[in-house]
């Protein structure tokens, strides 16, 4: 009588033995036979723990990228109780942009400054590299097999990240700041990553309005390949699932907190991108992946929305993507299911409407967001919500 790995893991989870499906184990020991850098059959041989064999059914799940889930920190549980999410909040210091030529990846990266209370408690659970913990998604429009590498266009992230065309603007045939860098990208793929904005840099800052604003990063909280080097074994997002990000009226991003004096008074936008990676991404194969996923966004209102004179509105727009290949935009990507609470409508409303957040239990909009199981390409969500607080005269209009 023979079985799966998955039937057997299957069983232990029905068993109620151990949960194939929560917050994970520490990492395994690693054997490193080529090509997948994944522990063999011969290290399950002779008496070994469940424990161990779980570890090994992770592995095999993971299509041999050894990322493994971590538990995530009560104090930063993705409001969505997704599986492995994680929702931190820093300064974007850098964005930037890497083409693997061995990984078969395409990958964009935003680097936090994190508080000091964040670092240390996320060191706790593991090693970070350098001093933050970056995230990672990969979404692409078309993509070339070449001889020496392959040739991997961005899908149009210019607005999840306010990008810029670089100056002097080269254009380069392309449509998109995106495919722009993403032919910058190739040009030395494998190597080191190209910085598309960085908040120390005033010739790149510009690329990226959001360098030197304040994200707001939900994602998988996993740990890197088990490696001595430095490149590698440490924390990270990856894939980022979403990322969010409030503007001033005038569309500066801001890098203050909600509960901050330099928090707008009467209307703040927020930007909200969710990711989901191309299945042409290594870590695609992963179970918590390989599923439909749900974020959820708790945003902040302007400062002085809790006022009783003050009604509070909310509307939307979509700024959508442009498809490069087609020459034509389209709204969104593999998107289920959206729904804003209270109705973005315009409507002026006692900021009682809005959700309490659990976190902090101040009065929030509410934006649950549920992306289809991944594709080859990846799925897109990317809307403004601007919030408003005005003031009401009994019995009229704000």
């Amino acid at each position: 009588m023979t079985t799966s790995l998955k039937g057997i893991a299957d069983c232990l989870e029905l068993s109620g033995t151990v949960s194939v499906r929560g917050d994970l184990f520490p990492p395994v020991e690693v054997g490193r036979p080529w090509p997948l850098n994944r522990p063999g059959l011969g290290n399950l041989t002779g008496n070994v723990s469940l424990l161990r064999v779980m570890r090994y059914l992770e592995w095999q799940w993971c299509g041999g990228a050894s990322y493994l889930k971590q538990p995530v920190p009560p104090e930063y549980r993705s409001p969505s109780r997704e599986e492995a999410q994680i929702l931190i909040d820093g300064i974007a210091r850098r964005v930037s942009l890497f083409m693997g030529a061995s990984d078969w990846e395409l990958d964009w990266h935003i680097y936090p400054v994190l508080a000091d209370s964040v670092r240390t408690r996320l060191e706790q659970i593991g090693r970070l590299r350098g001093d933050t913990l970056f995230c990672e998604w990969m979404v692409v429009n078309r993509w070339e097999d070449e001889l020496f590498g392959r040739q991997w266009w961005s899908n149009d992230m210019d607005g999840v990240l306010s990008l810029r065309w670089p100056l002097p603007n080269p254009r380069s045939g392309a449509e998109t700041a995106s495919d722009h860098w993403s032919l910058v990208e190739d040009s030395h793929q494998g190597d080191e990553s190209e910085t598309v904005a960085d908040m120390d840099d005033p010739l790149t800052r510009g690329n990226s309005a959001i360098a030197g604003g304040r994200v707001y990063l939900q994602g998988a909280f996993v740990n890197d390949l088990p490696t001595d080097d430095d490149e590698h074994n440490h924390l990270e997002i990856h894939p980022l699932d979403s990322v969010a990000y409030a503007k001033e009226a005038d569309g500066q991003v801001l890098s203050a907190r909600p509960t901050e004096p330099d928090w707008p008074d009467t209307t703040v936008v927020w930007r909200v991108g969710v990711v989901t990676n191309a299945g042409f991404h290594r870590i695609n194969s992963c179970s918590f992946v390989r599923k439909e996923r749900r974020t959820v966004w708790y945003l902040a209102l302007p400062a002085l929305a809790g006022l009783p004179t003050m009604g509070v509105s909310v509307t939307q727009t979509e700024p959508g993507f442009w498809h490069s290949p087609s020459n034509t935009r389209f709204s969104s990507r593999r998107v289920k299911n959206v729904t804003v609470t209270p109705p973005p409508d315009g409507l002026a409303r006692d900021y009682t409407a809005f959700p309490v957040d659990p976190s902090d239990g101040r009065h929030k909009l509410r934006v649950d967001v549920t992306m289809e199981t991944p594709d080859d390409w990846g799925g897109l969500f990317l809307r403004d919500f601007a919030i408003r607080a005005r003031a009401v005269v009994v019995g009229g209009a704000p």
